[in-house]
């Protein structure tokens, strides 16, 4: 093998190298990303759910007859 081929090999290798490493760090970040929202969501859903209990119980007593009935 000639080497201008092994250098081109090598900085072929050296260039994935470095866009599996870069690759790497971006689904890192990703994964975190995902994992805040997916926290924010189950909150949401939660307070949804408080809210809609609030809602359900207001309305509940919205519905009673007022006392001098």
């Amino acid at each position: 093998m000639n080497e201008n081929r092994f250098q081109a090999l090598e900085e072929k290798l050296t260039f994935i190298e470095m866009a599996n490493l870069e690759m790497g760090e971006e689904i890192f970040r990703q994964q975190q990303e995902i994992e805040t929202l997916t926290k924010a969501h189950q909150n949401l859903l939660r307070r949804i759910e408080v809210l809609q209990d609030t809602a359900g119980q207001e309305s509940q007593q919205n519905n009673e007859r007022p006392p001098h009935y």
